[in-house]
This record gives C-alpha cells, structure tokens and sequence, in this order.
C-alpha cells in the first residue's frame, strides 16, 4: 500500500502537467486556423486594449487578474467554456443549500447527543447512568451509520472540488497561454518607440556631455 500510495502521488503531477501540455497545444490549433478571405490582424483580445473598461462577470472576481480576464473573453467566445461555466455556476449556487440543509439535520442529532450526555451527569445511581449512557451510545452509533453514505459522499465531494480546482486553473492557463503569446508577436513593434527613445537619450547624453565638459574647461582657465 506505501508504494502504490507513493506511486498514486507521482502521477497526480504528471497528469496534470500532461493535462496543461495537451490543453495548450488544443487551444494553440485552434487559434492557428486560417484565414481564407484577408491578411488581417486578429482583433485584439478585450482585456489586453488599452483603456478597456469592460469587464466580464468572470474577471469581477479579482481586481488586475489577466489571466481571468483573459479567460472571460475566451469563455464569451467559446461555447464549450461558457457551457462550462454555466455548470459551475448551477453547481456553486446548488450544492451550498444541500449542504447547508444536511448541516442542519446533522447538527440537531449532534446537539442532542452532547445535551444528553449533559444531562446524564445529573443522574445520581451509577446503575441506572451506566444503563442510560450505553443506550445513548448505541443510539449515536446507529445514526453515524445512517448518515455514513452521506458523510463519505461529502468527503469525495471535498476530493473532487480541489481536484476540479487543480484542473480549472489548468484550463485557464492552457487557455491564456497562446492569447498573451500572440498579443506579444502581433505587438512587437510597440518596442520601435523604445528603439526611438534610446537612440534620442544617446544623443542627449553626448550633448549634455560635450556642453558640460565645454564649461567645465573655462573653469580650469
């Protein structure tokens, strides 16, 4: 068992690397489509636009997050994505109040438990106490095996949420991924202004330089 659970936590990684790596290359196919009619540029995703104020309802989540935002526009696109997100809404708003409702039932059984046990310090004869509190004892053995199926079903519930997670945050980032890189080539000539600026500080320095060591010089006269 060691070994099959240290080989189990091996692969978790690999998979989600190999997931990441498959993702990316899907998405990179997808963007790399054709264009039959013109050379155009492709437009520019919303949120790598200057001045863009519109913000989707995925990237209100967090303040300044690309890789949200990014994937908020992708999703408004994509039909599978945005499917996706309709499911994890339905799912976020539904499984709260379930929850929240078998909470409630557990919690009452649980209170009366500890208010009975409570209540059985102030019982006096050690016969009639022992009796009572092994019948208490047998009751909540019975209901923690009513509620047994319900409480491993939380607990595999909790295991996939943060594996759900793992492979979201796989998703937006293989998705993302080729956007940024695509922006970066189709606006590498922003870098041409940066080329005009440094050459124009070359320039500045020598002639500052030059008048400086000029007056510098009739100082020494």
């Amino acid at each position: 068992m060691p070994l099959i659970n240290k080989t189990l936590a091996i692969m978790k990684p690999l998979a989600l690397f190999l997931s990441f790596y498959l993702l990316v290359i899907i998405f990179s196919c997808n963007k790399a489509q054709p264009v039959h009619h013109n050379s155009q540029k492709t437009e520019t995703p919303k949120p790598l636009q200057d001045d863009n104020k519109d913000i989707s309802f995925l990237s209100k989540r967090s303040d300044d997050d690309l890789v949200n935002e990014i994937y908020a526009d992708l999703a408004e696109k994509s039909s599978d994505l945005k499917n996706l997100e309709d499911t994890r809404r339905h799912f976020s708003d539904g499984h709260k109040d379930s929850l929240m409702a078998f909470n409630k039932y557990n919690s009452k059984s649980d209170n009366y438990y500890s208010s009975a046990m409570r209540a059985l310090t102030r019982v006096k004869d050690s016969v009639i106490k022992q009796r009572l509190r092994l019948l208490l004892i047998n009751s909540q053995k019975k209901y923690s095996s009513k509620i047994s199926k319900y409480n491993s079903l939380i607990d595999r519930m909790h295991n996939d949420e943060e594996s759900t997670s793992n492979y979201y945050t796989t998703l937006q980032l293989a998705a993302t991924l080729p956007v940024i890189e695509e922006y970066q080539d189709e606006h590498l000539s922003e870098g041409q202004a940066v080329e005009a600026i440094a050459k124009e500080s070359t320039i500045l320095n020598r002639t500052t330089k030059k008048i400086a060591e000029k007056y510098e010089a009739k100082l020494k006269q």
